[in-house]
């Protein structure tokens, strides 16, 4: 007889669309119902799921996106509550901060295991006074709080880091760097056509880059409400036949394979999941030296950390990459040789510790 044949695990999420916190519980989500456990996920703002899902999983949305979030609260709190208090899950595993704040209130009083997980930088992501009172009041009440750096740890109150622990992002990759000898002439990012991901930094170092360097081109992996913004940044710089925006493709691991490099420019990050992919992949990475970013990189060593929003050094260091062949050998082995920590065993392990 299994043993967990009879357990039950609930993951909370806004929904199922690309990204680094839908991704990690999609790792989760399938192997503990690879192991047995009945799994279900429910989805608050929308029913859309981009990852391949064990078929045993159940989707639950109390998403409804004719109305204001606002006005969903009552629907999202009561929903989740009638169907955790009838179906009674051995634990509950909440991501993103406002998730959390619904999850903990949804679940208050019912008795249940419940583990929140912060998904950002705590400082950096624009969440409300509300969010950040509600957060430190609330997430005590949960058996833990995982969180994926030191330094969003450090932003919480004593009382919540007492009770928390640090995992970082499962990471698996399905294929692996080329040879250097195999590589083309090409610089590659991978993240949301947002704000945050300051694909516009990214854009107009590469404008003066291609200036010295005409042969090479970029790759910007993503979709987001930027991308009317970023294609005319694009037709104006006259990039068009060297900055490309292909959106969100499933093989992405293969399409950056045989990229020279690998580039963060973001204003902020949780833990880059792009970033760590890449690393695993064996690329040479640079990254704006953000949360998360400054952990795991070493500068100069396993990676390449620039100051965030400085589109002079970004240049310099990719122009260095580029005229480096020898560099970029040892940031890739390095590289890849760092991140074992990050492998999805590795993680799953310490997930269950806590799960």
């Amino acid at each position: 007889m299994n043993p967990y044949e009879s357990k039950h695990i609930v993951f909370v999420i806004g929904s199922m669309g690309r990204g680094g916190a839908e991704r990690v519980i999609s790792i989760l989500a399938n192997t503990y119902a690879r192991e047995g456990w009945k799994v279900s996920i429910i989805m608050l703002l929308d029913n859309k799921n981009d990852y391949p899902l064990d078929k045993s999983i159940e989707l639950i949305s109390y998403a409804n996106n004719k109305r204001p979030r606002v006005l969903q609260m009552p629907k999202w709190i009561f929903g989740m509550r009638r169907y955790i208090s009838k179906s009674r899950p051995d634990v509950v595993v909440s991501f993103v901060a406002r998730i959390n704040i619904v999850t903990l209130l949804a679940c208050f009083g019912l008795r249940r295991k419940i583990v929140v997980s912060e998904r950002n930088d705590p400082e950096a992501d624009g969440r409300s006074f509300f969010v950040r009172i509600a957060t430190n009041l609330l997430y005590p009440l949960a058996h833990k709080v995982v969180f994926q750096t030191r330094w969003a740890q450090s932003c919480f109150s004593k009382r919540v880091q007492k009770k928390s622990v640090i995992i970082p992002n499962p990471i698996q990759v399905s294929k692996y760097a080329l040879p250097q000898d195999q590589r083309k002439k090409k610089i590659v990012a991978v993240g949301r056509l947002s704000k945050q991901k300051n694909h516009e930094l990214l854009i107009k170092a590469f404008k003066r880059v291609h200036e010295v360097y005409p042969e090479y081109k970029l790759f910007i992996y993503g979709e987001g409400d930027l991308r009317e913004y970023l294609e005319k940044l694009i037709e104006d710089t006259k990039l068009s036949e060297a900055v490309f925006l292909p959106g969100n493709v499933p093989d992405i691991h293969e399409q950056i394979a045989d990229a020279e490099m690998f580039v963060l420019s973001s204003n902020y990050e949780g833990l880059s999941n792009a970033l760590l992919e890449a690393m695993m992949m064996g690329l040479p990475c640079i990254s704006t030296d953000c949360a998360g970013s400054n952990e795991i990189i070493e500068n100069g060593r396993n990676g390449v950390l620039v100051a965030i929003g400085s589109e002079t050094e970004l240049v310099r260091k990719i122009k260095m990459l580029i005229r480096k062949p020898t560099s970029r050998e040892e940031l890739s082995l390095e590289a890849n040789d760092s991140i074992e920590a990050y492998s999805v065993d590795v993680v799953i392990n310490e997930w269950r510790q806590i799960i």
